[in-house]
């Protein structure tokens, strides 16, 4: 039987551009991580001053990589700039790590016991919290393959790489390792995860009314809870 290491380094995989003050949280949600061993990549174009402003003011841990991507003229893909996160990785496991969102303080703590516990090498949320930030509602997600929650073993990535798309890059990584029975469903944590539509997305904002639509709606209590929580 393959020995697993008990406590793997992960890498937090974070391609931002341009969202300083959401970069700020998903940092602070790196930090507040009960799992110990991690590290945080951060990749990003030269041309996006924001994100480079709000870096060189920055005190950066030792366990944060800051990749500046040289500009060729042409903006680069989602799929290509993730590549280039997850070849920059050290650790044995990556965890995409989107600037959009917020993840509770145990999401590497508990998707890493997964992990382990199912012995597959990757894992992924079926639901997750869904928060419209421009109507103040917050959802339990439909049910399905949620790409950003994937907690996987960086090898296997390596080999199935994210597509060059500049959205969608990531659907197939997801089916590929669905496909050869890699994958452990999560399938009653969706607190781990606070998917945001702030109307600034990757996604336009028919994506997030379809999510809306086949999602469960919480209560005011809650929604107001998840804001203050975004808000920090």
């Amino acid at each position: 039987m393959e020995h697993l290491e008990e406590n793997p380094l992960i890498s937090c995989l974070c391609v931002t551009h341009n969202k300083p003050h959401m970069l700020k949280r998903v940092i602070e949600c790196f930090n507040n991580q009960s799992y110990e061993n991690k590290q945080l990549i951060i990749v990003y174009e030269e041309f996006d001053s924001l994100t480079h402003e709000f870096i060189t003011f920055q005190k950066v841990d030792k366990n944060i990589k800051v990749i500046k991507i040289s500009s060729s003229g042409e903006k680069l893909s989602l799929g290509e700039l993730r590549n280039i996160s997850v070849e920059q990785a050290d650790g044995e496991y990556v965890c995409q790590w989107d600037d959009d969102d917020w993840f509770d303080p145990d999401r590497l703590k508990i998707q890493m016991e997964f992990i382990q516990s199912s012995r597959k090498p990757a894992c992924i949320l079926s639901r997750w919290v869904v928060f419209n930030s421009q109507t103040k509602k917050a959802y339990i997600s439909n049910r399905r393959l949620w790409e950003g929650s994937l907690l996987c073993r960086k090898d296997l990535i390596i080999e199935n790489p994210y597509l060059p798309l500049h959205k969608g890059e990531d659907t197939s990584v997801i089916e590929s390792l669905f496909i050869e029975n890699n994958l452990h469903i999560i399938d009653d944590q969706p607190e781990l995860y606070i998917y945001v539509s702030h109307g600034n997305n990757t996604w336009e904002q028919y994506h997030f009314d379809q999510i809306f639509i086949y999602s469960i709606e919480l209560d005011s209590e809650y929604a107001s809870d998840i804001e203050e929580i975004l808000e920090g």
